[in-house]
């Protein structure tokens, strides 16, 4: 008699760690194809580092084309380079900063990652090098 629970304990999490999986199988799918990355253009709003430093995240405002959030991130070997690069200085409130995202939102709470980025003309991220990074941590990561 006590196998009955065991087995419907491992069907749900067996279930749950699937839909999860499921996510990551959509993302990893849609972030490999490169004509799901678009240029664009916004306002910076606020700026903010997650509590560990590995996430570096942009808001903005005026933002061309639109998307579903006005949220995006900047994380792994792509935030090193955008750091060695200056963006920490170079990036502030107010300014119009050119990136390249692919705008797909997966679930609540999503933040889409940037994959480029150049402000005042001066590209602290390139596309090429972003895009490579960003599969990379995908695939180890997850979105």
């Amino acid at each position: 008699m006590r196998k009955k629970p065991v087995i419907l304990i491992f069907i749900l999490c067996t279930v749950l760690f699937c839909s999860g999986c499921s996510y990551w199988v959509r993302e990893v799918k849609y972030y490999s194809q490169r004509d799901n990355y678009v240029n664009a253009v916004g306002t910076v709003t606020h700026i903010a580092y997650s509590e560990d430093n590995t996430r570096l995240y942009l808001g903005f405002s005026e933002l061309t084309p639109t998307f579903d959030d006005d949220c995006f991130k900047i994380v792994g070997e792509n935030l090193r380079i955008a750091q060695d690069n200056g963006i920490d200085t170079k990036i502030k409130i107010g300014d119009q900063v050119e990136f390249i995202t692919a705008p797909r939102y997966f679930y609540d709470g999503y933040i889409m990652p940037i994959v480029a980025i150049s402000v005042n003309g001066e590209c602290l991220l390139e596309f090429e090098e972003g895009f490579g990074n960003f599969f990379k941590w995908i695939m180890k990561h997850g979105g």
